[in-house]
């Protein structure tokens, strides 16, 4: 059961990533044409481009079909909707909690720092 439940994931994710490289084809017909569109793109699967298929992607469902970008960002990428509010409270707790500007604690660096400045021997 197990196997058959991978094998259906496995194909809804290519059946994803395929309707995603249909839209970017789309989209970059519009602009240089069929051919190019297609080389293009064949060129982009090759190399590994999936961040720029996403881009044209995303593009293509703006231009071509008119999505508001919110909706066309999570059709195109839909990791965002787990990824953004880990990335936006960890910007804020930076901000908010700043690393400090010292590498060792103050505690150590005291005690470090001590000995040499007295002319006191070290234990």
């Amino acid at each position: 059961m197990n196997t058959a439940k991978g094998i259906a994931v496995w194909l809804a994710l290519a059946a994803y990533r395929l309707g995603r490289a249909v839209v970017a084809l789309l989209g970059l017909a519009a602009l240089v044409g069929d051919t190019w569109a297609a080389l293009l793109l064949v060129l982009m699967a090759a190399a590994g481009c999936n961040a720029l298929l996403q881009v044209v992607a995303f593009a293509a469902l703006l231009r071509l079909w008119h999505w508001p970008w919110p909706l066309a960002a999570v059709a195109v990428a839909p990791r965002l909707l787990l990824v953004l509010p880990g990335l936006i409270t960890t910007r804020l707790a930076r901000w908010r909690h700043p690393r400090p500007l010292w590498t060792a604690p103050a505690g150590q660096a005291a005690r470090a720092a001590a000995p040499a400045a007295l002319g006191a021997p070290e234990r």
